[in-house]
């Protein structure tokens, strides 16, 4: 990685809209670009950022429907932009991906299979993933309210015209509404999964730990299937919106899953699936 690695987020997106300044396209996306830096954290290093949160505020993004493709493309430009400045070794845009349409309030919630079985289709969560959330958003409330008080004082200045304070939280507060919808939207459609010992089950599902072999190198491994919000890479939580955890979904003990990759192709052996019973 380059010396430029302690650049933080927001100095990534200064360097960024000065050199795309004579793009159109890129002053029309600045807001949104902005929103995105607030939400991941304007003083966080590139470096920090990881595949998984970039995966979740797509996640979070797709919650409003149709127009998340338009409000997550000028994102992808940015973090591409990181990897083509080597501000990053590897590329973050791939994880952006955008959500598939989601279905009515009424339908989200289940979804019934062929073979009569019915999969629950929203957020399926820990309860310390489900407690994160909701600290989360009370976290976001408490800023709002002083946000809003930031919004009465700059409004005492009658001018304005040129009121950066004002235009400044307003801007803030707009995110913060952002965030806190889709947070309640998360966890209004949330199913906690069940505390206990592990068991085994017949096929993998969210909160499923799989081990595997792999069939080429012949290391033993496993991957433990989390909704997007609680992935983390370095404990063995793998989102299953990634490729690796789509493929591994619903998979029984004795399959052969082969997974292509951008770094090629993964073949492994399911070994064992394990579930929080």
């Amino acid at each position: 990685m380059t010396t430029e690695q302690s650049l933080s987020i927001s100095e990534a997106l200064t360097h960024f809209v000065a050199a795309k300044k004579s793009a159109k396209s890129a002053q029309q996306s600045h807001q949104e670009l902005g929103r995105f830096v607030a939400w991941v954290g304007r003083e966080r290093k590139v470096s920090e950022l990881s595949p998984s949160e970039v995966a979740e505020y797509a996640q979070q993004i797709g919650l409003g429907g149709s127009e998340s493709v338009h409000r997550l493309s000028p994102v992808k430009i940015f973090l591409a932009y990181w990897k083509d400045q080597g501000w990053i070794d590897n590329g973050l845009a791939s994880h952006l991906r955008v959500p598939r349409t989601r279905r009515s309030s009424a339908a989200a919630k289940t979804t019934t299979r062929t073979n009569g079985r019915t999969n629950f289709t929203g957020s399926q969560l820990s309860q310390e993933g489900y407690d994160r959330l909701v600290t989360q958003l009370d976290d976001l409330k408490d800023q709002r309210a002083l946000v809003l008080e930031d919004i009465k004082r700059a409004m005492a200045d009658k001018d304005f015209r040129e009121n950066a304070p004002l235009d400044a939280a307003k801007d803030q507060q707009g995110i913060i509404e952002l965030r806190i919808r889709e947070l309640e939207a998360s966890i209004n459609n949330a199913q906690i999964l069940p505390e206990g010992a592990s068991t085994k089950v017949a096929r993998s599902s969210v909160g499923a730990k799989v081990t595997l072999k792999d069939t080429t190198s012949g290391k033993t491994l496993a991957y433990t299937l989390v909704d997007v919000r609680e992935a983390n890479v370095s404990e063995g939580k793998i989102s299953t919106t990634s490729p690796v955890g789509q493929a591994l979904l619903d998979r029984m003990v004795g399959e052969e899953v082969t997974i292509n990759v951008p770094k090629g192709t993964l073949r492994y052996l399911v070994q064992r699936i394990t579930a929080i019973s």
